[in-house]
């Protein structure tokens, strides 16, 4: 009798265990499948700021065009006329060509772990941002210590700060405030860096403040969001370099903290 007890409770065991495998497994399929859909909706957000790097080069490009049939039907179409004009076409595309760099490293994973200075993450994330931010009008505050170092995946961080970033940006845009501003600090915490990103947005309201982080929730209109961001944002943190993202109300906006 003793000898089926045993021989029943094994095969629960194993019936267990295998299910607890499967549920890992599946698990880990969700989170894959949120990480490459919150990338998708990244690229689209990507695809906006490109979009606005290229406006004026592209203007640009077409003046220095029309200067050079005006030159050519007056007959004042020099050598050195043209020559000047074409290196304003070549400087034009080649701030272009480096726009689109740095947005296709954006989007190449890291492979391996490094380690980097906050500050050199912060350099990457707004030098693919300010020119929106300025474009809005938005002014953007800096105070880090450039010499603080961390050891983790560089361009998911970049990835991180530019999703807490574009969420500041558009509570601002929505609530338009007098002097709109975003305010990025650094500090040290029990040997612990704490990125905080602040805005003066207006804030977030209590009964959705234990939903911004879960998977498809989202305040903005369809076209304007997923509601991925901020869920792989805290994955990226959690999993990438052992921290938490922390958010707290300040006095008209909110300030998000990425413990590091």
């Amino acid at each position: 009798m003793s000898y089926i007890v045993c021989t029943i409770l094994l095969l629960v065991i194993f019936v267990l265990s295998l299910k607890n495998r499967s549920l890992k497994e599946k698990i880990a399929q969700k989170d894959m499948l949120l990480v490459r859909q919150a990338k998708l909706a990244s690229i689209g957000e990507m695809l906006e700021h490109i979009a606005h790097q290229w406006k004026q080069p592209l203007a640009q490009i077409n003046s220095i065009i029309l200067n050079i049939e005006s030159f050519y039907e007056d007959k004042e179409l020099s050598k050195e006329v043209l020559d000047k004009e074409l290196n304003q076409i070549e400087n034009l595309t080649h701030y272009m060509s480096q726009t689109i760099e740095s947005f296709r490293n954006y989007l190449h994973p890291d492979k391996e772990k490094t380690t980097f200075t906050v500050k050199e993450v912060l350099d990457e994330t707004l030098s693919l941002m300010m020119p929106l931010l300025n474009h809005k009008k938005i002014a953007c505050e800096v105070k880090v210590d450039a010499n603080f170092k961390l050891k983790g995946y560089k361009k998911e961080l970049v990835q991180t700060l530019l999703v807490l970033l574009n969420n500041a940006k558009d509570a601002i845009l929505s609530t338009k405030p007098k002097d709109p501003k975003i305010i990025i600090t650094l500090k040290e915490d029990k040997k612990r860096g704490v990125i905080s990103i602040c805005d003066n947005g207006g804030g977030i309201s209590d009964d959705i403040k234990d939903k911004i982080f879960d998977p498809y929730f989202t305040t903005k209109k369809e076209s304007q969001g997923t509601g991925h961001g901020l869920s792989m944002a805290k994955m990226i943190v959690e999993e990438g370099f052992l921290g938490e993202i922390r958010v707290k109300d300040i006095k008209n906006g909110v300030c998000f903290e990425v413990v590091l």
